[in-house]
């Protein structure tokens, strides 16, 4: 399939944003497909990336990666990657070496950072998959990294200004020149051709050249020393062209092989180009023999790999780098590996010099030599990915146990166990933190049941026990916040259990944190009964493992949390499903309405509901069309014992899974006393009615009595009665009338202000009314001396009923007169103060005072009087307070008997 019609999975391997944002904008606004942009900042960022999951059609890696400035990052990378992925070098005008050595390594094209635009990175994507499947678009060759096995030197050569540059001086060296001759002279290299090579090796530079489809070209031929002798050398030329397609320069390198090709006189090959791919290509290659698996030649790569010198290699057959334990599975290789697909792949084990044991990828093809059927090989090795996917399975069947467990802390038993057993260490423990992350509690251990010693004990001092963290397992914060690995307990002071350990025969340890969103979560801790160097694989699994298990162990609390909430919550809490029916029911629910859960999950919901409540729950549930929540409502339930249960409801849909969650809470005794209530409010109401009603005919039916008597006193002369008992008794009844009917009109007065429910209110000015009623009084200023100081400036303004404010007017002057203290004369301060919501007045005077401690409840009382004035009826303040809050306001007193009285009156803003 042509990978360009799909969406490639790219990854960019790129320390510095900016120069990642520019790629990207390129890619994306080119007509290539994408899928998945993925961007690797780290050199382990880049190993996950490559070793996982995700499958890349495209890598683009940055040469000049932070601390990593030559092309050894360029062969990790090439060692963790399919040898096929295309992979293009993002590389600096000034390091021309460095990019020579990742094309010669396999890169399959270049960009040039800060002079690329949308057109060429698409055409170097577009020319990578053009040349994906052919051999001949490879270029390849570790030897050239300077390794001791072979000697070579790079040049770069501006064709726009025909200056050239070329660096390699052990290479020059060796072959008789000085820095002078080879990097000064820009027909150096022309005049040291072999002349029976000059045409060819010209040739084919030119041809390529000319051919703009064309970036490198591969070339051997013979260079002359400076004695005038020849050596062979291999050189690799690679174009740059300009954005109409057109050279302007070139960079190669240039490696001796005369010693190779001394070798390859020992094997006549079927063409000069398999020679070359086999002994240059960066992979273990070798040719065997079909009958006797026999060694027949090796490359480079596989001396280097396996550790065998090439005089070995040649004495060994297959058998001798196979596990002992494999050879029998060479005997059916024949059998097993030949078809008619001339290339054929298969995995296998293999054995190093050393005793390693790797796995490899094996590509082979049959060729013939001379009258010899052999094969050639070549081999790459996936140790590390078998391993990476070997974990990834390992790491995922771990999540997967404690997903399978009831609770968490059998999940967290389970895959310590599994863990311990998998790494082969003696015991093993995890702590957990509270919510606040303050302290941890050791909650599981695990250990090998047929150990030597008894490793319960190493456990009991600290199990299931809260710590502050500071004081746990190393006594220090720090040493819990990243990997920790002690390879010898002995030696760890910060270890609180450390003589524990060494009287168990635990001698090393490790632990590694699981976080969740930068918070630590938990801690997994190893011990083992032996001396372990820190092993950096162990650790990258563990790590793995913990870094899946940190949101696993938050989801997993916070659901059984959630969980315990709901379960034994006092509120009602349920899931019922479309049909109607309750599928899950909290104790809450059971408690409340007495029914046992089997009851309250067979059996519809309506049976539960009060039938005339049934049309209220049925538009909560149409509300659900609209909204995820319904508004609160209430109904009634019927309980077990047939009891009725108000309930106030919400109900929330789930649509993910067709499920509806009902919450509620038992209201009843609410209701119960929102209707006593309502009942006591109505009997009040009719009481108070009655007692209106009582007054008024009270006060009313005793008016015309009271007329008729008042007029029967008007008519009787007292001059034409004689007796004087009669006179007196006479006189006597007369106050008593007159005292009757000033009663009845305060009643009347009183009734008029509380019945009067549409009292007319008008803009007022205090200050100005405050005069007017000055002036009605001022017959109480001929008598005496008295000060008035007014302040209104604060604010005058009012909307009140005139005729109530006169009143309190009148109310106030005269009590301030009546009640003023003998020995001093009288002052009376007015002023007022703006509030929130309020215009308040201030009315002082220095009079006799009230005792508020003894009368400050009944100030404002009917008939309170304070003071043995002769015309005191301690009906004004009731009166005055009753036509305030009959608006809105407040009256309040401040008072010290013998000092003087301040009322305040709050008039209510409009």
């Amino acid at each position: 399939m042509n990978l360009l019609t799909k969406n490639l999975n790219i990854l960019v391997v790129e320390d510095h944003d900016e120069e990642y944002n520019l790629l990207l904008d390129c890619i994306q606004n080119s007509s290539i497909l994408t899928g998945h942009i993925v961007h690797a900042k780290t050199v382990a960022k880049t190993k996950d990336f490559l070793l996982g999951e995700m499958k890349f059609d495209l890598v683009f890696v940055d040469l000049n990666f932070k601390n990593h400035h030559n092309a050894e990052f360029f062969l990790q990378i090439m060692d963790w990657v399919d040898h096929k992925l295309p992979i293009v070098a993002l590389c600096e005008v000034a390091s021309p070496t460095t990019t020579l050595l990742a094309l010669i390594n396999g890169a399959k094209h270049y960009l040039i950072k800060g002079d690329y635009d949308e057109q060429s990175v698409e055409k170097v994507i577009k020319d990578c998959f053009s040349i994906v499947d052919s051999t001949g678009g490879y270029f390849e060759n570790r030897e050239f990294l300077g390794d001791g096995i072979a000697l070579g030197a790079v040049w770069d050569i501006d064709l726009v200004h025909n200056q050239v540059k070329r660096s390699g001086k052990q290479f020059y060296e060796s072959l008789g020149y000085n820095d002078n001759e080879y990097n000064k002279e820009f027909d150096f290299w022309d005049a040291k051709l072999h002349p029976n090579d000059y045409a060819r090796v010209v040739g084919t530079i030119q041809e390529s050249l000319a051919d703009n489809t064309k970036r490198y070209w591969e070339v051997e031929y013979r260079f002359r020393k400076s004695d005038g002798t020849y050596t062979w050398v291999n050189e690799r030329g690679y174009i740059l062209n300009d954005s109409f397609g057109r050279p302007f320069r070139i960079i190669g390198a240039i490696i001796d092989i005369n010693d190779r090709k001394e070798k390859e006189g020992q094997i006549q090959f079927l063409d000069h180009q398999l020679g070359a791919y086999f002994f240059h290509n960066p992979y273990p290659m070798w040719i065997y023999d079909n009958d006797s698996y026999a060694f027949l030649e090796v490359n480079t790569a596989a001396i280097q790999k396996y550790g065998y010198t090439r005089d070995e290699f040649l004495q060994m057959t297959l058998r001798d780098i196979r596990p002992a334990q494999d050879l029998v599975q060479l005997k059916n290789l024949p059998k097993d590996i030949v078809s008619a697909n001339p290339v054929r792949h298969w995995q296998v084990r293999h054995q190093k010099k050393n005793g390693e044991i790797i796995d490899v990828e094996v590509t082979a093809t049959d060729i013939q030599l001379a009258d010899v059927m052999a094969t050639k090989v070549m081999v790459i090795d996936i140790t590390e990915q078998l391993r990476a996917r070997h974990e990834r399975t390992f790491v995922l069947e771990v999540v997967e146990k404690l997903r399978q467990e009831s609770s968490l802390l059998d999940g967290l038993k389970a895959i310590l166990k599994y863990v311990r057993e998998y790494i082969q260490w003696q015991y093993g423990e995890i702590w957990l933190t509270n919510a606040s992350c303050d302290s941890i509690k050791m909650i599981t251990y695990d250990f090998e049941p047929n150990a030597s010693t008894d490793l319960q004990a190493f456990a009991d001092p600290v199990a299931f026990t809260s710590i502050p963290i500071e004081q746990t397992v190393f006594r220090r914060k720090s040493k819990h916040q990243k990997t920790y690995w002690i390879e010898d307990l002995k030696t760890e002071e910060l270890f609180s259990r450390k003589q524990l350990a060494q009287d168990l025969g635990l001698r090393s340890a490790f632990s590694v944190p699981i976080s969740y969103k930068d918070n630590y979560v938990a801690w997994v801790i190893f011990f083992n009964d032996k001396l372990s160097r820190k092993d950096v694989a162990l650790i990258n699994l563990v790590e793995s493992i913990c870094r899946q298990l940190g949101y696993e162990i938050r989801r997993r609390n916070s659901e059984e949390q959630l969980q315990y909430i709901f379960k034994f919550s006092r509120d009602l809490m349920g899931m019922a499903n479309t049909r109607g029916f309750m599928t899950q029911v909290n104790n809450g629910f059971k408690k409340i309405l007495g029914y046992d859960e089997h009851t309250l999950t067979t059996k519809p919901i309506h049976r539960f509901i009060y039938q005339e409540d049934w049309p209220i729950l049925q538009n909560a549930l149409d509300e659900l069309r609209n909204d995820r929540v319904s508004s609160p409502f209430e109904l009634r339930c019927v309980a077990v014992d047939n009891s009725i249960k108000w309930i106030n409801c919400t109900v929330t849909q789930i649509p993910a899974e067709e499920l509806i969650f009902i919450s509620g809470r038992d209201i009843t005794r609410r209701k119960t006393s929102e209707e006593e209530r309502e009942m006591l409010i109505k009997e009040l109401r009719e009481s108070n009615k009655d007692l209106k009603q009582f007054s008024y005919i009270t006060s009313h039916n005793l008016r015309a009595p009271l007329s008729n008597l008042l007029a029967i006193l008007d008519l009787i002369n007292p001059n034409n009665i004689k007796d004087e008992m009669t006179l007196f008794l006479l006189e006597k009844f007369k106050e008593s009338t007159h005292a009757l009917n000033h009663t009845v009109n305060d009643l009347l007065d009183i009734l008029v202000i509380k019945n009067n429910v549409n009292i007319e209110q008008q803009s007022l000015n205090l200050e100005d009314e405050f005069h007017k009623s000055l002036e009605r009084l001022a017959y109480l200023r001929q008598d005496n001396e008295a000060t008035v100081t007014m302040d209104f400036s604060a604010g005058k303004e009012i909307i009140f009923n005139s005729t109530y404010l006169e009143s309190v007017y009148q109310n106030l002057i005269t009590n301030a007169f009546k009640y003023q203290a003998p020995e001093r004369n009288l002052e009376i301060k007015i002023f007022t103060k703006e509030t929130k919501g309020f215009l308040k007045l201030y009315f002082a005077d220095n009079g006799l005072g009230i005792n508020l401690q003894r009368h400050g409840d009944k100030i404002f009382g009917l008939y309170q009087r304070f003071h043995h004035h002769p015309d005191s009826k301690g009906l004004g303040l009731y009166i005055i307070n009753s036509q305030i809050r009959a608006l809105g306001g407040m009256i309040d007193v401040q008072s010290e008997e013998g000092v003087g009285t301040t009322f305040i009156v709050s008039f209510k803003k409009n």
